[in-house]
């Protein structure tokens, strides 16, 4: 049965709506069950609804509680489905091997957890470490975990701002690692950044499952 990406989407509202965590989980694993691929749940559905999410809570239609219980609740589906990347991932990742992480004070992870899962469904090594990471850290990551790429996210202007520094510190202290911007920061808005600076350009996910 072949699942529509907009309908799994609202009936995923609705549950966020009724406060049902379990409901929600069901019915993405179900989806999932039926045939639609990770790319597509998180292209198409998770990655859309958390879009909104923020919009409402930006515009205070959300409290901050509810903008929390549903990142959760979609965190949750992610790990959920975490078998799911190691069942069908390539055996051989010879895309490379990359740490994702987000720089001092941004919180907001969520998004580059997926991105992790959808890197290595298309062959790369991942590494996750996610939220606040010390630059000095993210670098020492990098060198005893081998890897070749960095991946940013930040959400807010603010973060973004501060990024430019951020990133010059982590090239400075790992040598030969290409960095990589990204994030809601930089959706409608990349000025100051060269496009092979930007996670957007560098083709990450090509080779996933087709959505």
């Amino acid at each position: 049965m072949t699942i529509d990406p907009a309908d799994l989407r609202s009936a995923i509202e609705r549950h966020l709506t009724a406060r049902d965590r379990s409901a929600a989980l069901k019915d993405a694993l179900a989806a999932v069950g039926s045939g639609m691929t990770l790319p597509c749940l998180y292209s198409q559905v998770l990655g859309p609804l958390m879009d909104g999410v923020g919009d409402s809570w930006q515009a205070g239609r959300l409290a901050v509680w509810e903008e929390h219980f549903a990142s959760s609740t979609v965190r949750t589906i992610v790990d959920a489905l975490y078998p799911t990347v190691m069942a069908t991932a390539p055996a051989e990742r010879g895309r490379g091997t990359a740490v994702l992480a987000c720089p001092c004070q941004e919180q907001h992870d969520l998004g580059l957890r997926m991105l992790a899962d959808r890197m290595e469904l298309a062959g790369w090594s991942v590494h996750f470490i996610g939220a606040d990471t010390p630059a000095d850290e993210l670098a020492a990551a990098a060198a005893g975990l081998g890897a070749d790429t960095v991946v940013l996210s930040v959400a807010t202007h603010y973060h973004r701002v501060m990024l430019r520094t951020y990133v010059e510190k982590v090239r400075s202290l790992a040598k030969g690692v290409r960095v990589l911007v990204g994030g809601a920061a930089f959706d409608h808005d990349t000025e100051g950044w060269a496009s092979d600076e930007l996670a957007s350009e560098a083709g990450l996910t090509a080779g996933e499952p087709p959505c």
